[in-house]
């Protein structure tokens, strides 16, 4: 029986005599495909279909010493808010030819640190890590090898770091004001896990720092850590009315909130005339859980787009690190109202 002849594999010769532009504009679109005109990309994409065309990554790789990879390590996928600003991310790094690589270190910075190690290994040419609180041997790794990266989700003004975030003492203090301002006392909070969660952290100081100006105390009983989940917010509501009689709560981001007020609502409490509920993020079903609830709206999606393009400077044109801080804002609905004096245990 004859064998079948190989087919021959198309270089980038035949994609170019294909697509009637030169080889040039061809290793262009592969490489940096912002700078070619739509309708010539277009008609390279084309040809480069038609001829199942795949480039030789590995020889691209040695002559331009970048491997067109970018590696993000985010907490969880767990946690709806990642997955939007990771996508965002993705989809501005994908239009500018670079391939994402994506890992979680469920808030261990020791296996961050892994993760980064092995990203490294595989010559990705920039990383995205989330927070500005990460192990002083993943920093001095990423510095020993010269890695563009870019931290997010929060930022430091105070060093010559690349980051993309928020002011999340601000938005502990933006919610700690308007609980004061409705006339509330007696505040909880369910905080997300402290430990190597410079979020979380931050959050909770900028809370307790404004309530401690107006002269409102914030004792460690009225304070619960759990895991950002629906479940853990519910029970960490239980531990914490057990224990204390509060007129508000405040919640670590929305998932949590969303899982106390289940929970308030299953013990018989009015949400919020008996109490009230706050978060974070601004996620979809902040708006359609009832009652709807407040929380700190974060351009959740502006944090993969700025990171990707920050990125990218980076690695293209040797830009400086620069600290991007986004807007925030309080978002007041149906899960807050004037403090009453009624008891929730």
């Amino acid at each position: 029986m004859p064998q079948r002849r190989a087919r021959k594999q198309a270089t980038v010769r035949d994609v170019a005599r294909e697509a009637g532009v030169s080889i040039a504009t061809v290793s262009r679109a592969l490489a940096q495909p912002e700078l070619v005109r739509t309708q010539t990309r277009a008609r390279i994409d084309q040809a480069i279909t038609h001829l199942n065309y795949v480039s030789d990554g590995l020889a691209r790789a040695l002559s331009t010493r970048r491997t067109g990879t970018i590696g993000a390590v985010i907490p969880t996928l767990d946690n709806a808010i990642y997955s939007v600003s990771t996508h965002s991310l993705q989809k501005v790094l994908e239009q500018s030819g670079y391939t994402l690589l994506l890992a979680c270190h469920e808030f261990d910075l020791a296996s961050e640190l892994r993760i980064v190690r092995a990203f490294i290994q595989r010559g990705v040419d920039g990383i995205a890590l989330v927070g500005t609180l990460h192990a002083a041997a993943t920093n001095q790794l990423l510095a020993a090898h010269r890695v563009a990266c870019v931290y997010t989700w929060a930022t430091d003004l105070s060093v010559q770091t690349a980051s993309v975030g928020f002011d999340n003492r601000a938005a502990g203090h933006l919610i700690a004001e308007h609980l004061l301002s409705l006339g509330h006392q007696r505040i909880g909070v369910i905080s997300g896990i402290l430990e190597g969660n410079d979020r979380a952290t931050d959050r909770l100081e900028g809370l307790r720092r404004c309530l401690q100006t107006a002269g409102v105390p914030l004792p460690a009983h009225a304070i619960e850590q759990a895991q950002y989940s629906v479940q853990a917010g519910a029970d960490a509501l239980d531990r914490l009315i057990s224990r204390t009689s509060l007129s508000a709560v405040v919640c670590g981001n929305d998932v949590l909130a969303i899982g106390a007020i289940q929970r308030a609502r299953e013990r018989g409490l009015h949400i919020p005339n008996d109490l009230s509920i706050t978060g974070y993020d601004d996620m979809e079903l902040a708006r359609v859980i009832t009652p709807p609830l407040t929380t700190v709206r974060f351009p959740i999606a502006q944090v993969g787009e700025q990171t990707a393009h920050h990125l990218i400077e980076r690695i293209t044109q040797d830009k400086p690190a620069r600290c991007i801080q986004l807007p925030i804002e309080l978002v007041v609905r149906g899960s807050t109202t004037h403090a009453h004096k009624t008891s929730n245990n």
